[in-house]
């Protein structure tokens, strides 16, 4: 009889360490779903950005040009409408830089500190 409380006890004690495990799964899993939703906004600049350069540059860049060489030379013209698009292309990815270094990382940090904390009160 005792032997099989012994495993009785075990088996609680397992089915138990498997049910924290899960609980512990399941919020690290939320935890970087959360943090991940929160990067969303940055990415959605970031791909704003790049859409609005190609974009611009693809529907405007015949018309500036051509506009500038009737007063400056070809070579001229080409760089200065470079230089107009990428300054806009660099404020735009400027914009998405800041937006996603103000968040955390996308990793279950809270989740790791609340389990550690357990850890370590049951020491």
């Amino acid at each position: 009889m005792s032997r099989s409380r012994e495993a009785a006890r075990a088996n609680d004690a397992v089915e138990q360490n498997l049910a924290l495990v899960r609980q512990i799964v399941d919020a690290a899993q939320q935890e970087m779903a959360a943090k991940a939703r929160r990067r969303v906004p940055a990415l959605r600049l970031g791909a704003l950005a790049g859409t609005l350069g190609v974009f611009a540059t693809a529907a405007v860049y015949r018309m500036n040009l051509r506009l500038l060489e009737r007063k400056l030379p070809p070579e001229l013209a080409s760089f200065v409408t470079a230089v107009a698009y990428g300054g806009g292309a660099g404020a735009a990815a400027m914009a998405a830089s800041r937006k996603w270094r103000g968040l955390p990382a996308p990793l279950p940090t809270e989740t790791a500190r609340q389990v550690a904390e357990i850890l370590s009160d049951t020491d």
